[in-house]
């Protein structure tokens, strides 16, 4: 069928690949939808984009933002863990603020935070 197959006899033995930029952009997606937590999701992901290999844009529903749609550039290379859970307050910093798209009424650029 085409599938790659390896035989393992012992699992130490299996060289792993190296993490790819897909792997983080899925553990940023994850960590959005299903954090592992029990009350309602703030900010919400409502979409993604991906802007370049190393640059994703979030499209989120925040109650901090009650105008519309927030979206977020971040990189997915960066600090993923320390980035979503600052997220609901680094969204509202206005020194973030970039000219928005049309999909958006406030667009914040967090790649470099």
């Amino acid at each position: 069928m085409g599938i790659p197959l390896i035989t393992v006899h012992h699992p130490l033995s299996v060289d792993l690949p190296a993490p790819t930029p897909e792997d983080d952009v899925y553990t940023i997606l994850r960590t959005l939808v299903w954090p592992w937590r029990e009350e309602r999701l703030d900010p919400l992901l409502l979409g993604f984009l991906f802007r370049s290999a190393d640059r994703l844009r979030l499209y989120l529903a925040s109650s901090q933002v009650p105008e519309g749609v927030v979206a977020v550039d971040t990189r997915p290379s960066g600090a993923l863990t320390a980035l979503l859970a600052a997220l609901p307050s680094l969204i509202t910093e206005t020194c973030r603020y970039a000219e928005p798209d049309p999909y958006c009424v406030r667009l914040v650029d967090l790649t470099d935070w």
